[in-house]
């Protein structure tokens, strides 16, 4: 009986040290994940508090902004699709009808603006009048799925010597669908204005959908505007997000 309580004895002392280690480990894994849970609290925390402040603070970053919000996330749009407006000739272009704010009757000359641009080098007062052709493409030459028309109005004011593309456009026009696009006898009706250069440059502008008919009833949503430069031709390229009010 006495050997059998020494063995037990013995065994008992050769454990004692494994378990104080794996007890020791248990305290220290403890620790270590109640650190963890702590830094992941403040971690939250502090991301809440940035996302407050920029809540109260605008986009560029002036808390006193006198209209600081921030519009919700949108929702996908029902349609997204791509067209081409080719915008033939510029005001020289057989299929516009352009009126120029002249001091003399006489002096209009479409073919030469030069003294046109030296008075009113942002074009303000010229109102536009419109038909281009929309392609589902950028080539001109590519398959015709509509037009464009309508109007638009140079109405910002900007010095003699201004950069390129310094003036606003104001711009009112229907895009009109063909057969071929598979939207026949649907139209989008589009308003906004921009600064030329965002189109040109190709900083790209946005404009409003208002409305529309066929497909697009009840439609709102908007249309990002960049120009594509070609020798002699603008093709100004819309992406358009439709939204279809239930």
């Amino acid at each position: 009986m006495g050997d059998r309580y020494a063995r037990d004895h013995s065994s008992l002392d050769t454990l004692s040290p494994a378990l104080h280690q794996l007890t020791s480990l248990g305290l220290r894994l403890r620790r270590i994940m109640a650190l963890l849970k702590f830094l992941v609290l403040e971690v939250t925390l502090t991301l809440l508090a940035i996302c407050s402040s920029y809540s109260t603070v605008d986009a560029v970053g002036y808390a006193d902004h006198p209209y600081n919000f921030h519009p919700p996330r949108l929702p996908k749009p029902d349609f997204k699709f791509t067209f081409y407006m080719q915008n033939r000739g510029g005001l020289n272009g057989t299929n516009r009808a352009v009126t120029l704010p002249v001091d003399r009757v006489d002096r209009l000359n479409l073919t030469d603006q030069s003294w046109f641009r030296d008075s009113n080098s942002s074009f303000f007062g010229t109102i536009g009048v419109f038909e281009n052709p929309l392609t589902l493409e950028d080539p001109s030459n590519s398959t015709q799925v509509g037009f464009g028309r309508g109007i638009y109005v140079f109405d910002r004011k900007v010095p003699v010597g201004a950069p390129f593309g310094s003036n606003g456009v104001e711009w009112l026009w229907t895009a009109i669908f063909n057969e071929k696009s598979g939207l026949a006898n649907s139209t989008l009706c589009i308003k906004g204005w921009n600064l030329e250069r965002e189109s040109v440059i190709g900083t790209g502008g946005e404009v409003a959908i208002c409305g529309g008919t066929g497909k697009f009833r009840l439609a709102q949503g908007y249309v990002h505007i960049t120009a594509v430069l070609k020798k002699g031709e603008v093709s100004l390229k819309h992406v358009a997000s439709v939204f279809i009010k239930a």
